[in-house]
């Protein structure tokens, strides 16, 4: 059977009044589930079931408890779309409830879900944002279980979209904000025209378009891929997308306030390429009122006419019904209360803590081959042997001796004299035994990590053992700081470790530490540090960033107390492709190992091979991802050793 192609919106807007008696509307209802059931039921493969819409309910919804779908055809067909559009409409449904369940899969992904309902309700702007770009996701889901791109579904969705939903292509009378998401909406479902925008909204999609992954794949394809979570979809959303949304909208906020009050078209009111204002003003304000600020309210009309554009089957307030329905069938049990009031405590998320802990407790088990033991035993055994060297000049007890410090034998010094012997063995003496090793008086250990879009590939492996990684060294380090401060008082010379860690992901934050150079290690920074390694979002390999960060802050006090044996300073840097900057690597390499540091440069998988040579000749390769802790490991133990 021929379908044709339709796009359905999940959140917002409400269905207008039903035609016809709701008994007329249910009974179309059923007939339409009926004809269709084998259809659908093929395409969910037993993952979402179907049920027509029970009388009086005017629109789509669900059942996130049962993975039910309830279809009212009736929502569509007074639209004007077709059976065939409304069977397909029905299929998109399916892919939003198959995200919705995916997300609240997840460790706390039930508290991530809420606050994006409250983001739904709070902002129209994200609202639209995120019913546009996850309509790409949803249509390419369909594509991809149906047939070949440019298949029938492929060139059915592009007519619907050219032809139907959304035939003109001149946004320039909206508002920024909305041109730019009606243009990356439109132009990610009709390639093959462009949209007309303002020049600086066309500015910001071009940028949006230039960001390739190392694998040559577009931002928007790698957020809109079936395969990608819905979690995931909203971190680059936020990342890339939204700040761009809240920059246009904040401008149109000022162009609005600026040009309320002088009429459509008035005079100094803005306008489009072709001469129509960008934005029709409210009316004018009574002398003295503040200006409007709230976007909500400013657009309002905006937001409803661009919602009408594309029908959304599931209004806010059903999605809402659903998940406190599916809440209530998955209360917190006492163990998931205490983490939260525990995260909460700290001030960090409980799906982070959560993560945290299974990270710990997989390090356990993480055993070195050559050894035999784990990773982490062999960080503790150590540390401990560093502690031992360090101890104070022991006083060791030497009994009998003929005279000494104490008399521990009376009687026989008693006896031994009355038979003449006037040097008895009855005495205790002491002597220093030194127990000796390399004292430097402080350690510093920075750990720089790799967060280009290519450690979240083949899986997300090599994301997930860096964290791992991240996890050992801050555990170890926390452990090794513990130890030294608890024997501070026995130890010959006292020892400070400190440790920072850093991350390049091509952006600013390269050249500033997630966790700052200090002693400490707080539960909270350590999860904090983990949370951040959780993602990829960068689209280079900029370690020359930050390593050049860190050899500016290599001052002449710290390069003395290098000189002087009294600072080791040791930085480890993960990378997983070649550097975009492999120049600017080895000048800051030169910099500081002339000045003493240790730096290593470890390669992740085959893509990390580029790094033996860059940081040569102190680089590292872990073959496979799950070779990096052991990697890190062997690297303490190398450089910690003679301390």
């Amino acid at each position: 059977m021929e379908h044709e192609r339709p796009v359905i919106k999940q959140e917002g807007g409400s269905a207008k009044e039903e035609s016809g008696s709701e008994a007329e509307v249910h009974r179309e209802a059923m007939d339409f589930v009926e004809k269709n059931r084998d259809f659908f039921e093929h395409y969910a493969r037993g993952r979402v079931k179907f049920e027509p819409a029970p009388p009086g309910l005017n629109t789509f919804a669900f059942n996130l408890e049962t993975n039910t779908i309830y279809i009212n055809s009736r929502f569509y067909k007074q639209r004007g779309l077709s059976d065939q559009q409304t069977t397909l409409g029905t299929l998109h449904e399916v892919e939003h409830l198959l995200e919705k369940k995916q997300i609240l899969s997840e460790t706390g992904g039930s508290r991530v879900f809420q606050r994006y309902l409250k983001r739904l309700n709070d902002s129209q702007a994200f609202n639209f944002l995120d019913n546009r770009v996850s309509d790409l996701r949803e249509n390419r889901a369909i594509i991809l279980n149906t047939d070949k791109e440019g298949g029938e579904f492929e060139r059915l969705k592009h007519s619907l979209y050219k032809e139907v939903l959304i035939p003109e292509t001149d946004f320039t009378s909206k508002p920024k904000h909305i041109q730019f998401v009606e243009a990356l909406s439109r132009e990610g479902e009709v390639p093959d025209e462009k949209s007309i925008v303002s020049p600086e909204v066309r500015a910001k999609l071009d940028e949006i378009q230039a960001i390739r992954g190392k694998d040559g794949s577009s931002l928007m394809e790698a957020m809109t891929r079936p395969t990608t979570s819905m979690s995931e979809r909203l971190l680059l959303q936020d990342a890339f997308l939204w700040p761009v949304v809240e920059e246009l909208m904040k401008k149109d906020v000022e162009d609005h306030n600026k040009n309320k009050g002088k009429g459509k078209g008035g005079k100094g009111s803005e306008t489009g390429d072709k001469g129509e204002p960008l934005a029709s003003p409210k009316p004018t304000a009574e002398r003295g009122q503040e200006s409007p600020t709230d976007p909500n309210e400013i657009f309002a009309d905006d937001y409803k006419e661009a919602a009408s554009r594309v029908p959304n089957a599931v209004p806010n307030e059903e999605i809402e019904k659903a998940f406190k329905k599916w809440q209530e069938g998955h209360s917190e049990n006492p163990a998931d209360r205490a983490d939260r009031e525990y995260a909460d405590k700290l001030g960090v998320k409980p799906e982070d803590l959560r993560r945290y802990r299974e990270i710990v407790a997989s390090l356990e088990k993480t055993v070195n081959p050559e050894t035999g033991e784990s990773v982490i035993d062999e960080l503790r055994q150590l540390i401990n042997r560093i502690i031992a060297r360090r101890l104070k000049p022991s006083i060791a007890p030497r009994y009998p001796v003929e005279e000494g410090e104490e008399l521990v034998d009376p009687s026989e010094l008693m006896s031994q004299v009355k038979a003449g012997n006037l040097e008895p063995k009855a005495w205790q003496t002491h002597e220093v035994k030194e127990k000796t090793g390399k004292k430097f008086g402080e350690i510093e250990i920075t750990l720089v990590c790799d967060r280009s879009g290519s450690m979240a590939q083949e899986g997300g492996a090599k994301l997930t053992e860096q964290r791992k990684a991240g996890v050992l060294m801050m555990e170890a380090l926390k452990e090794f700081a513990d130890a030294v401060d608890s024997e501070r008082i026995n130890l010959e010379k006292p020892l400070e470790v400190r440790s920072e860690i850093y991350t390049f992901q091509a952006t600013a934050a390269d050249a500033v530490p997630i966790k700052k150079m200090s002693k400490d290690l707080g539960e909270k920074e350590r999860i904090e540090a983990v949370a951040i390694l959780s993602s990829a979002p960068g689209q280079k390999t900029t370690d020359f960033i930050s390593l050049e960060a860190i050899e500016r802050a290599l001052d002449e006090e710290t390069a003395q107390k290098i000189r002087d044996g009294e600072l080791k300073k040791i930085i480890i840097v993960f990378t997983d492709g070649q550097s975009h900057g492999v120049q600017r690597v080895k000048n800051a390499l030169e910099k500081m190992r002339g000045q003493g540091v240790i730096v290593v440069g470890v390669g992740v998988t085959e893509g990390g091979k580029p790094a033996l040579e860059t940081y040569a000749p102190d680089a590292k390769l872990a073959e496979i991802a799950e070779k990096l802790p052991i990697v890190l490991g062997d690297l303490l133990k190398e450089h910690l050793t003679d301390i």
